[in-house]
């Protein structure tokens, strides 16, 4: 009779029973827990940063809303302060569309270095064809200034040296408004009580002739449009300073 082997073939080699199929099936079942898990961690963490985005984007919302309520609040108080700036420019506008005089009188006294005298000043506004007002040392002013002019003035003297003569002119461009100082001449005299720009310095002193060009006056156009500002605003301001 011949001899069966009942034994499984996957169990002659003397291996345990599960080897083989089960352990890959484990293996594989692992690895299926593990990616599993993997992907539970990235979706939590990805979830928590779409929350906190979440959180910052309705926070910096909340604060736009507040400052455009805010903005919104304080509209008026802008618009007011924007009107006074513009009063104040129009006034200022008006103002200098008259020239000053005595101010500038005062100006050339408080630049002027004590190595120098003055034996003339004159002054003009506008051209040679323009009704502009003129004032000397002796005199006072006349008749409106021109909008638009450019004020000058002719200044005469003598100096105790060439470098007082140079000083001269830097003091001269201190003066409020002054655009540019141009000296016209600046001589020595030859003998005393004879000298140029009309006579009375010390023998050998320099004479010198400076004339001083101010900033042009305000144009007529700027002027009415400056008129028309405050005029518009004082109808208004009832309204605009509430």
């Amino acid at each position: 009779m011949r001899a069966v082997n009942l034994i499984p073939a996957e169990q002659r080699s003397g291996a345990s029973v599960g080897v083989g199929r089960s352990q890959g099936g484990a293996y594989a079942v692992l690895a299926l827990a593990a990616g599993l898990a993997v992907l539970a961690l990235l979706y939590g963490s990805a979830d928590r940063q779409i929350a906190s985005r979440r959180s910052q984007v309705a926070t910096v919302t909340a604060k736009a809303q507040q400052a455009e309520t805010q903005a919104e609040r304080l509209a008026p108080y802008t618009s007011f302060i924007a009107l006074r700036q513009q009063r104040t420019q129009a006034v200022n506008t008006l103002v200098d569309s008259r020239f000053d005089w005595a101010h500038v009188f005062h100006e050339f006294g408080r630049v002027l270095p004590f190595e120098t005298s003055i034996s003339s000043l004159s002054g003009t506004v506008g051209s040679a064809t323009s009704t502009g007002a003129v004032a000397s040392s002796s005199g006072t002013p006349t008749s409106a200034t021109p909008p638009g002019s450019v004020p000058t003035f002719t200044l005469a003297g003598c100096a105790t040296s060439q470098s007082a003569v140079a000083l001269t002119l830097e003091r001269l461009r201190l003066i409020d408004g002054v655009n540019e100082v141009t000296l016209q001449s600046s001589t020595s005299s030859s003998s005393s009580g004879a000298g140029g720009a009309g006579g009375g310095c010390a023998s050998h002193d320099p004479t010198f002739t400076a004339l001083v060009t101010f900033d042009p006056l305000p144009s007529a156009a700027a002027v009415a449009s400056a008129a028309k500002t405050v005029s518009d605003s004082a109808t208004t301001s009832g309204v605009s300073s509430k």
